[in-house]
């Protein structure tokens, strides 16, 4: 469990303490899912404040001059921030207006990353109908399309083609309405760092083609972590409706405390983590389409992440669809590096069509430290990975194992699947 782990009684004590103080909070954010659970407004939000989310920053970027140079940001939040609200603007007018999308050969998209545009990586299939709801665009024929890594190039007409790949070798292109204009701007804006793509450096020729090297590195640290179920637990309480303070509660044989409610069942598990679901038969809303559940979802982790966050946030990291059941994964992100946690995903949601069937959450909190790290540079660590794992990439990423020190380390990944990791 980890040195974090508090006694049971103290644990307990805290959280109901906590829950006290929460009560004072505004709006249940769930009063729309559970009729009566909310005693103030379930109005929907207003659609500018699902704009530009924080969940919709990519892993990488590039802009790319006509000269063919450059502009890469990866592993640095706030430049990622700037970039992507200066052009989440032509991103959304560009899905906006989208044609259904035709087949395109790799060498095109080859070919396009090399010309002047725009290049936005997620590092995981992500649905576009949920890219065009971020940025504030209805995408209508995007409900069954992934994009793994998405591109904004010019047409023959002067205007903007969208370009995706969905990460399993086939590559897409759609006609826009944007026009290139508007991007043309942008890049006159920014200035050449140096960033280059795998494929246009021989020593790098087994990697993943398509991963984005910048020339350098911001300087990195490792961090420190910390868990707090108790703050976590009556944030989350409060959202359900589910009062921590009753007499119903009760501790199952492996430790686990159970805190029913009209609504659902809250457990805090004896691994810091915690896990809610639905009462059979609550009538539930708010079952719409996948952008919809990711975004009700998001809004919630980010609600409960205030309770208990430090200096990290949490993005989306996977979201499938099987038949009417919808499964998505949340990871922690310390200034654009991901958080490694030995038990998997930091949150997970599934939904099948009468709602929300469970959540859990592992709630942890980071801090920078002044240790500075001494990894490989990063093209050495992919040509490294690319001779032992031909076609795979490298990410930085902090492993927590729930000890107080993560470690800062490159992981090399196949398709998306985690392989070995190298620590400082």
């Amino acid at each position: 469990m980890g040195r974090f782990k508090e006694p049971l009684k103290t644990a307990l004590l805290v959280l109901l303490t906590l829950s006290a103080l929460f009560l004072a909070r505004k709006g249940n954010l769930f009063g729309g899912l559970f009729p009566g659970a909310a005693p103030e407004t379930t109005e929907a939000p207003e659609a500018e404040a699902l704009r530009c989310a924080p969940a919709a920053m990519p892993a990488s970027a590039a802009l790319t001059g006509e000269s063919g140079l450059h502009y890469g940001v990866k592993y640095d939040a706030g430049e990622m921030a700037r970039l992507f609200d200066h052009c989440s603007p032509l991103l959304a007018e560009a899905l906006g207006s989208a044609e259904e999308p035709g087949l395109i050969r790799e060498a095109d998209w080859r070919e396009c990353l090399q010309g002047a545009g725009l290049f936005l990586d997620y590092g995981f299939p992500l649905p576009v109908s949920v890219l065009g709801s971020w940025v504030g665009a209805e995408v209508p024929w995007a409900e069954a399309e992934v994009g793994w890594a998405f591109l904004l190039d010019r047409d023959r007409d002067d205007g903007v083609r969208l370009s995706f790949s969905d990460g399993e070798g086939r590559f897409f292109r759609c006609v826009t309405a944007a026009a290139w204009s508007s991007l043309e701007a942008l890049l006159e804006e920014t200035l050449p760092n140096g960033a280059e793509f795998a494929f246009a450096l021989p020593e790098l020729s087994d990697c993943d083609p398509y991963l984005l090297l910048p020339e350098s590195l911001p300087e990195l640290r490792s961090a420190l972590g910390a868990g707090d179920q108790a703050a976590a637990a009556a944030a989350l309480a409060e959202e359900f409706g589910i009062h921590l303070g009753g007499q119903s509660r009760y501790t199952e044989a492996d430790g686990t405390v159970v805190y029913p409610g009209e609504n659902g069942v809250l457990r805090l598990e004896g691994d810091g983590s915690l896990q809610y679901s639905p009462a059979a038969g609550a009538v539930q809303t708010g079952t719409g389409a996948m952008s919809e559940q990711i975004e009700t979802v998001r809004r919630l982790l980010e609600t409960v992440h205030e309770a208990y966050g430090g200096e990290e946030t949490l993005a989306l990291t996977g979201a499938s669809a099987e038949g009417e059941r919808t499964v998505l994964s949340f990871g922690y992100l310390l200034n654009g590096i991901a958080v490694q946690l030995a038990s998997g995903p930091a949150a997970t949601a599934v939904w099948g069509p009468d709602g929300l069937r469970e959540l859990t959450l592992l709630p942890r909190r980071y801090l920078r430290s002044e240790a500075i790290s001494g990894l490989l540079p990063e093209k050495q660590a992919a040509a490294a990975a690319g001779s032992l794992y031909p076609g795979s990439a490298v990410r930085l990423i902090l492993s927590d194992r729930g000890e107080r020190r993560l470690s800062l380390g490159w992981a090399v990944t196949l398709e998306g699947r985690l392989l070995w990791t190298q620590e400082d």
